[in-house]
């Protein structure tokens, strides 16, 4: 599945901006990584709730932080569904139509505990990414990427509609985004005999302009 973040890079040369330290939940194997280091951001922290998952990270990216743990409004510890495709895991209840591998506990952390001085974060929670955000950094943080859905899919993505007005209510606009079909992601996600739904996953790039 193509990388809809190869776009971050020139997406920073537009905006004139350039963050100094990114906050990643839900980094699975660091696919993003070679997009962070062509955009030079000087810090950034994975989280990867993933025991396995965390730890390869740990290997092929010593000079970052790696968080193994999830994010959410509050320090918990609840239980992770972990999906055939490992990067659709979620924290949400799983539906019907998802294919869980296993279930672990996992560690939850506030995102303004992991990594409090963020000025970027990019949130790909499948379907909690608003839980993750309630706990953000907002001091901060200046750029937020958030994966969204426009089908009411609770482990696929937050709505995008509500994902729009709650980021406006800390001051961000939508300056970007980057689209893929919802069924072909579900499909690919979930397997064939799915029923079309029509929509799209939105990864939206929001951002503040400093006061």
């Amino acid at each position: 599945m193509a990388n809809v973040m190869r776009a971050f890079p020139a997406l920073l040369k537009r905006l004139g901006w350039a963050p100094q330290h990114l906050v990643h939940v839900g980094a699975h194997l660091g696919e993003e990584m070679p997009f962070y280091r062509e955009a030079g951001i000087p810090r950034i922290t994975l989280v990867e709730p993933i025991p396995w998952l965390a730890e390869q990270l740990h290997r092929e990216h010593p000079d970052v932080v790696v968080h193994q743990c999830a994010c959410g409004p509050a320090n918990a510890w609840t239980r992770l569904h972990i999906m055939a495709r490992t990067n659709l895991s979620t924290l949400a209840p799983p539906q019907d139509i998802d294919k869980v591998a296993q279930t672990i506990d996992v560690d939850v952390r506030r995102l303004d505990e992991v990594a409090p001085d963020a000025d970027a974060a990019v949130i790909d929670a499948q379907g909690l990414e608003l839980d993750v955000l309630y706990a953000a950094p907002w001091d901060s943080l200046r750029l937020v990427v958030v994966e969204t859905c426009t089908v009411d899919d609770p482990t696929m993505a937050s709505p995008y509609a509500e994902t729009v007005a709650f980021m406006a209510g800390h001051g961000f606009a939508e300056v970007d985004r980057w689209v893929r079909d919802y069924d072909w992601v579900s499909k690919w996600g979930r397997g064939p005999g799915l029923a079309r739904r029509g929509g799209e996953v939105r990864d939206v790039v929001f951002y503040r302009e400093p006061a």
